[in-house]
């Protein structure tokens, strides 16, 4: 049976975007969104898996997360749709946690092609989040409060 793919799109008031360097495989050393299966193999519902692969990857709570989309994976054993989140977290409590996660960075738009490509298909993410939801205009649209 395959399973949702949970991702988080986390933004802060500078109108950035969270990247993490991956350190395991798949991906290992591409820097991604904060993604995973760990809390859906867990039965969690979407809006708690996300919230729980956030706390894992850097160790803070996913504020305010909203539904944004939900994107097809083809060509994957395991993974069927891949569904997406946008919220915001404390930027002062993040902690990366090795060996999982390595570092993180705040990237604003022009800066993520210097990153490309990224793990799994979370560039095709961010285009649809660009395109959609121009959050770079309005960091509210994901729970901000600023």
């Amino acid at each position: 049976m395959k399973i949702q793919a949970i991702t988080a799109i986390i933004v802060n008031d500078k109108k950035e975007i969270l990247l993490v360097r991956r350190g395991k495989e798949p991906f290992a050393q591409k820097w991604a969104l904060i993604s995973g299966i760990g809390a859906a193999k867990k039965g969690l519902l979407p809006e708690e898996a996300v919230r729980d692969e956030v706390q894992f990857d850097i160790q803070t709570a996913y504020q305010h997360p909203r539904y944004l989309f939900t994107l097809p994976v083809n060509n994957d054993g395991i993974v069927n749709e891949e569904v997406v989140y946008c919220g915001i977290v404390d930027p002062v409590l993040i902690k990366v946690h090795p060996p999982f996660t390595l570092e993180y960075r705040w990237c604003a738009e022009k800066e993520i092609g210097d990153l490309s490509p990224l793990a799994f298909n979370h560039n095709q993410i961010i285009g649809q989040y660009l395109q959609d939801k121009h959050p770079f205009e309005s960091p509210s649209r994901c729970g901000a409060k600023f």
